[in-house]
């Protein structure tokens, strides 16, 4: 499958998406080693049921949702994407039609007006040679390496422009690839007012072998001919951006009404998006920020 470019253009104005920058800036709210309650929660819960044995470096693999309001954001996913979540006390495993996708992650109660964040986990084979490579090209070990149990190893870093990933190396492997179905992660892009020494950095740690200028304002990370993660160039000074996961949907306008319907915001509607009618920007009522996605996309000339 060839995944879609899915970059918004900049619809807003400069000062809106430096509004969005700030609130969704990860400063302190996804160390794990201030969310100590659900950590060892976190560590039982493995991210596939169906491991392949392998490892395949630079793929995006799992998705954490950083919330002060666990219950809340699980009801608002489970209504808005069929999503099937399976409760703990600090954690939450979350399935899309039986498949392991996700997991929700509450915050500690003095972090309760910070907003929510999803922070995506990277496939690496080695953790430990992973994060020394993160140090040597100017980014941070926000916490780890650390050994999870049923999860694998695990390190969670800041890039030099300070946005947060987590590397791992997943206990039996990777999960086995499949076609992307509605509900699925569709695709991940990251935000970054320095497209040079974002690109730079991941390809360093990642091991991704070229970038692909597809429009003036995005590029795509490739591995062995296959795109796997976007680069959205944006402005402002700030130096806390994010990276952005993207929802499958079938339908983005009823999506982004039922959206609003259920506590959340749309922030670029799909009238507003480039590929009119085909993609939306969404948060849920904690804040979190992602983007749904028609794919293929109505017409079949759009996201080519």
């Amino acid at each position: 499958m060839r995944f879609p470019s899915l970059c918004i253009k900049d619809t807003t104005s400069s000062s809106l998406l430096g509004f969005l920058v700030i609130v969704m800036a990860l400063s302190g709210c996804s160390s794990f080693s201030k969310l100590s309650k659900g950590r060892a929660e976190i560590a039982m819960a493995s991210i596939t049921d169906n491991p392949s044995g392998a490892t395949f470096p630079g793929r995006f693999i799992w998705h954490d949702l950083v919330t002060p309001d666990l219950r809340s954001a699980g009801r608002f996913y489970e209504k808005l994407f069929n999503w099937q979540i399976e409760y703990l006390d600090y954690y939450a495993v979350v399935r899309n039609n039986g498949k392991r996708i996700a997991g929700i992650l509450q915050m500690k109660p003095q972090k309760s007006k910070t907003p929510g964040v999803w922070v995506p986990s990277v496939s690496v084979p080695n953790v430990d040679s992973a994060s020394q490579l993160v140090q040597a090209g100017g980014g941070q070990i926000v916490n780890g390496p650390v050994d999870m149990e049923r999860r694998g190893r695990t390190v969670l870093i800041r890039d030099p422009l300070g946005t947060n990933m987590v590397l791992l190396s997943a206990k039996g492997g990777d999960p086995v690839e499949t076609e992307v179905a509605t509900g699925d992660w569709l695709w991940d892009e990251i935000w970054t007012n320095d497209p040079a020494k974002t690109e730079n950095f991941y390809i360093s740690i990642l091991g991704y072998d070229d970038v692909l200028s597809i429009k003036e304002d995005y590029d795509i990370f490739i591995q062995k001919g296959k795109w796997l993660a976007g680069i959205r160039h944006v402005e402002g000074s700030s130096d806390k951006l994010l990276w952005v996961p993207i929802v499958r949907v079938a339908n983005p306008d009823a999506t982004a009404q039922l959206t609003k319907d259920l506590g959340g915001s749309v922030l670029i509607t799909p009238d507003q998006a480039p590929n009119k009618g085909n993609t939306a920007l969404i948060s849920d009522p904690t804040g979190a920020l992602l983007l749904i996605q028609r794919w293929p996309s109505k017409s079949p000339a759009e996201g080519d």
